[in-house]
């Protein structure tokens, strides 16, 4: 996948210089991680929330980014700080393509399931009104899309029909498994994981919306806004996200495969990917702002620490008032 000027997306790096990379990717990731593990573990401990369907696929998400960012983003860090892929052995870079790729890629199937499931338990309730329904209609296909995406990716990276190229100068030895360049698996990779997901997502979540705004106007259906508005806010809130940033990426990958040449808009394309990272970023945040209890929670938290900084100020200023003037202190008692 090389052009005639030797120039292509797998064989250059985004021109940003890498201090710069490394501060983006440090000062974003550690909030990022903390945020997760917040929230996950708020919609671990507690039942209803853990008993939730829609926080299933939502805490599936939240697990991925988390093992995203423990560790690609660390390993993105070490190779700025080392200048190459250390240790520069072929195990590192299939890890590093399984997470960067699988990982990411994941993320997008369950993504795509989950606006489509959206439909279900907001206007179709009934099916998943019993234990049997629900395995079929909701743990089903959240477990296949898992063991399919786990399968696919370990077989493609680790047991490849080609021979993969490894680039220990680049990152992510160049995020180009040989599979992405397969007639078979690379026009799989991209046209269902890449484009069918996005545009799922685009279309069932834009679905979604207008539905809710017909059942709200025909006043003669009875329609839970309240019961649904925080499910229907979070969707909308997670595929924009996506969207955003992951739409660029596809329109380039869209417009290799029907021809544009190798060495047109190959940074552009480098940028575009760099910024795919802040899917696995912002997701925590996105889905923290679309909990209103838990930003409840996490104020009431900054409020109490707040109230506690300054009864402990305000006990401190007493304490030296009395130390310099210990007559007036008298005089009050």
């Amino acid at each position: 996948m090389t052009d005639s000027n030797g120039t292509a997306f797998e064989n250059t790096e985004i021109y940003w210089p890498r201090t710069l990379r490394f501060w983006l990717l440090l000062i974003f990731d550690i909030p990022s991680i903390i945020c997760s593990l917040f929230v996950l573990y708020h919609l671990l401990i507690n039942r209803a929330s853990r008993h939730a369907l829609h926080n299933h696929t939502v805490i599936v998400l939240l697990s991925i980014a988390l093992c995203f960012q423990l560790t690609d983003i660390p390993w993105y860090l070490d190779f700025i700080r080392k200048g190459s892929v250390r240790p520069q052995i072929q195990a590192r870079c299939l890890i590093w393509w399984l997470v960067n790729l699988g990982f990411y890629n994941t993320v997008s199937l369950i993504l795509a399931w989950t606006s489509i499931e959206r439909h279900i338990l907001v206007f179709h309730d009934q099916w998943t009104s019993t234990r049997k329904k629900r395995f079929f209609v909701h743990y089903l296909p959240l477990i296949v899309l898992i063991l399919y995406s786990t399968t696919y990716y370990t077989i493609v990276i680790f047991f490849p029909p080609c021979k993969h190229d490894y680039k220990y100068k680049l990152p992510v030895c160049a995020a180009s498994p040989c599979h992405l360049f397969h007639p078979v698996l690379g026009v799989w990779e991209m046209g269902v994981h890449g484009c069918l997901s996005t545009i799922i997502v685009t279309f069932f979540s834009i679905a979604l919306l207008l539905r809710v705004i017909h059942h709200k106007r025909r006043r003669h259906r009875v329609f839970r806004w309240k019961v649904y508005r925080k499910m229907i806010i979070q969707l909308l809130s997670i595929s924009a996200l996506y969207l955003l940033l992951n739409f660029p990426i596809m329109l380039f990958s869209v417009a290799r495969f029907l021809g544009l040449p190798n060495h047109v808009g190959v940074q552009a394309q480098q940028i575009t990917f760099f910024l795919t990272y802040w899917v696995m970023f912002l997701l925590p945040f996105v889905i923290l702002s679309s909990l209103p209890g838990l930003r409840n929670k996490l104020y009431m938290i900054g409020l109490l620490k707040r109230q506690r900084r300054s009864t402990v100020t305000i006990t401190m200023r007493r304490l030296i008032n009395v130390q310099k003037n210990p007559l007036h202190c008298a005089y009050i008692g």
